[in-house]
């Protein structure tokens, strides 16, 4: 146990010197040769203090910091004289291809690479390795283990890719679904549910905000007489036909839904009752002139008429509170003889 966490503590401290070794070369703008790497490596580890101050002056002056002194401090402190010219040149070379291949996984990889346990052991032995077969071996491993990486980070970019396009995608089909459930398939406008969500909204607006809104309810009149005479088609065609005159002269911010069957409603926000009376009128008249025919038979359909309730919310009223003033200011519209419009009490 103790053997492990000093074996752990030393591929820590290895990454470590490692760090602050490319970390102090690229400060220096000098170039990441084995030799420069070699010589900070050994001076972050404290291995020779004659070493280290021979460093330190460089760094307060790294313009003098080149290639033929940097050289002779290699084979004073690291090298001890023990290296054969041949091995030196080729190992020399091995360990400059090794450094820039870890200076491009660092560019690339980041921090997440050098986390990797096998590449700080192998970092720790290129620092000692004075063989030219070992450099080769252990650049070869890098570069193994690099690769595999990268394939790695890859295949998780493909499918964290494709995973985020099936999320979006389940999303739009979400969003849709919610909107075809608050929609009515025949008209397209609002049905009761979406009708329903949006009386809700405005009267929380208006409570926290202190507006008034009003209401409009809506009935075709004799409707039934149009399906029984004309058949359902031609019912459907009216109901078309109604909702594309109410959307084409209401107010964007206004709501205009599908009530039910023949009923259609409209939520008016920051209007007076005064201001919903003028806008009903303004609809049961449009209708009113309105002469309709079958498209097929070309047989006069007639006029068509509506009723129409309004009502201006209270403070403090519920939503169906709301909704049974207007029905019952619809009721009595028809009830006097229908194509009328009546105020709430």
């Amino acid at each position: 146990m103790l053997e492990q966490q000093s074996d752990h503590k030393g591929i820590q401290a290895s990454s470590e010197i490692f760090r602050l070794s490319l970390a102090k070369l690229g400060q220096l703008k000098l170039p990441i040769t084995s030799v420069n790497y070699s010589l900070l490596y050994f001076y972050f580890a404290g291995v020779d203090l004659a070493l280290n101050e021979e460093i330190d002056r460089m760094i307060v002056a790294p313009e003098k910091w080149d290639d033929l002194h940097a050289q002779t401090l290699f084979d004073r402190y690291v090298c001890h004289g023990t290296c054969s010219k041949t091995n030196k040149n080729l190992r020399d070379e091995l360990l400059s291809t090794v450094a820039n291949i870890l200076g491009m996984l660092i560019d690339m990889a980041g921090k997440t690479a050098l986390s990797n346990g096998a590449l700080e052991k192998h970092m720790e032995s290129l620092a000692h390795t004075e063989s030219p077969e070992k450099v080769l071996k252990i650049a070869s491993s890098i570069i193994s283990e690099t690769r595999q990486f990268v394939d790695d980070t890859k295949m998780f970019e493909s499918n964290l890719e494709d995973t985020t396009q099936e999320i979006q995608s389940l999303k739009l089909e979400l969003d849709d679904a919610r909107r075809q459930a608050s929609r009515d398939p025949l008209t397209g406008l609002a049905n009761r549910r979406g009708f329903d969500q949006e009386l809700n909204k405005i009267i929380e607006e208006s409570r926290e905000n202190l507006t008034t809104f009003s209401f409009i309810m809506i009935d075709i009149d004799h409707f039934k007489n149009i399906n029984d005479t004309y058949g359902h088609l031609v019912g459907d065609k009216v109901l078309i036909g109604l909702s594309q005159v109410l959307s084409k002269q209401v107010r964007g911010s206004d709501e205009l839904a599908r009530f039910g069957g023949e009923e259609f409603a409209i939520i008016m926000p920051d209007t007076l009752i005064t201001g919903a009376f003028t806008v009903a009128e303004n609809l049961r008249r449009s209708i009113e002139k309105l002469r309709l025919k079958h498209s097929r038979t070309g047989e006069q359909i007639g006029q068509v008429t509506i009723s129409i309730g309004v009502a201006c919310s209270r403070p403090g009223e519920s939503a169906q509170d709301l909704i049974d003033r207007c029905d019952r200011a619809l009721y009595r519209a028809k009830s006097l003889g229908r194509n009328r419009t009546i105020i709430a009490e």
